[in-house]
């Protein structure tokens, strides 16, 4: 692929709970050279509050109300590598914006090594609450199954986070932004 023509668009990265966006979407930016943006971050600084406070405050419906609102403003936007909340894939109408001006890394690992990241987090509760009232390690499983498909039918390249480090990802990414063929198939899972 052309750097230059990929310099005109955006990476979306999705996936779930714990799978390393916002570590690996920064530092991609960084590399890239892109401005780097986390949808969470955008919500809780409009609202001024955590999203655990909004959704106390308000509910999850309103958390996802603001979420689509923020994908909808990143919808032209170019030059950046965007963080996306692990529920943002069910705004599905959204997506399909999004993919005209950028494109899709679905990050993916192991439900037992999503697990352990969130147990090793102690501020896992307090930046994500749960959805269901469960644990949210107990939920993840649940979650991952109905969300899955819907990251699978975004997804431009499928990256597996679970053995990498943030940097060997960032390469990973990086290599298959630059090679069409790869890129350009929506089941290929792109491995170190």
């Amino acid at each position: 692929m052309d750097i230059e023509f990929f310099m005109k668009d955006s990476v979306y990265l999705i996936g779930g709970r714990a799978v390393g966006k916002s570590s690996i979407g920064l530092k991609l930016a960084q590399r890239l050279g892109y401005e780097f943006l986390d949808t969470d971050i955008l919500i809780t600084t409009e609202q001024c509050c955590s999203v655990a406070e909004i959704v106390e405050r308000d509910g999850w419906q309103t958390f996802r109300k603001y979420e689509k609102q923020v994908l909808e403003q990143l919808a032209g936007k170019k030059g950046c590598v965007v963080a996306t909340g692990g529920g943002a894939i069910l705004h599905r109408d959204v997506w399909n914006d999004l993919k005209k001006h950028g494109t899709v890394v679905w990050l993916t690992a192991d439900l037992h090594v999503l697990r352990d990241r969130i147990a090793g987090d102690r501020k896992s509760d307090a930046l994500r609450p749960s959805l269901t009232g469960k644990n949210v390690c107990q939920e993840l499983e649940e979650i991952l199954r109905e969300r899955n498909p819907l990251y699978s039918e975004t997804a431009d390249c499928v990256v597996d986070t679970g053995s990498m480090s943030v940097y060997d990802a960032v390469q990973v990414i990086e290599q298959a932004l630059n090679r069409n063929d790869d890129f350009l198939e929506p089941d290929r899972l792109v491995k170190n």
